[in-house]
């Protein structure tokens, strides 16, 4: 789960513009194909959520997911889509956008309820936290990372009773931290 805080809401945004007028779509972009895209295949048992600007939540499942592909420009316009169709959504809803896209209004608060709800165990990715490698995990983890901008003091209350760990000493990019997930829960047998 990625929360991003500048990506526009009405998804009117110019797919030659990623990091600027786009409000850094492109973070969400590089997160997507890491999260999803192996060698020659997809990643079909992840799911990965976007909560933009705290009031819609786009949903990506690997199982279902189409059009995906390893270029920013194509990805953001999968997104671009989605944004459009959560345009006027009443609060709750969730509507397809694309093959394996869904858009639902509502923010992180209501994703952590409904995560819990189905099982999922939501793990924050925190540069303070502790070592990932042979941290206990849930059986079901999400992972939490923020755009490129930390956390809101209402995040982090949010986001305070999980479970932090950190990828290693270093600081670095979402999609970089992804991929350190994924590698983790490769050698441990996760699927």
């Amino acid at each position: 789960m990625v929360v991003a805080h500048t990506v526009p809401l009405d998804g009117e945004f110019s797919l030659s513009d990623l990091p600027g007028g786009a409000g850094r779509v492109d973070v969400l972009c590089r997160a997507a194909v890491d999260a999803f895209l192996l060698s020659h295949g997809i990643r079909k048992g992840v799911v990965v959520h976007f909560v933009i600007q705290d009031a819609l939540t786009i949903r990506l499942v690997g199982e279902r997911l189409r059009h995906l592909n390893p270029d920013e420009r194509s990805t953001a316009a999968l997104l671009r889509e989605a944004l459009r169709v959560g345009r006027g959504l009443p609060p709750g809803e969730e509507r397809p956008a694309t093959p394996g896209i869904t858009v639902r209004r509502g923010g992180l608060a209501a994703l952590l309820s409904r995560l819990q709800e189905e099982g999922v165990g939501p793990v924050v990715l925190d540069e303070r936290g502790m070592p990932l490698r042979g941290a206990a995990l849930p059986a079901q983890p999400a992972f939490v990372l923020s755009d490129h901008r930390d956390f809101t003091p209402e995040e982090e209350r949010l986001l305070a009773p999980y479970p932090k760990v950190s990828v290693g000493p270093v600081v670095l990019q979402g999609h970089q931290c992804i991929t350190l997930v994924h590698n983790e829960l490769d050698l441990r047998g996760v699927p």
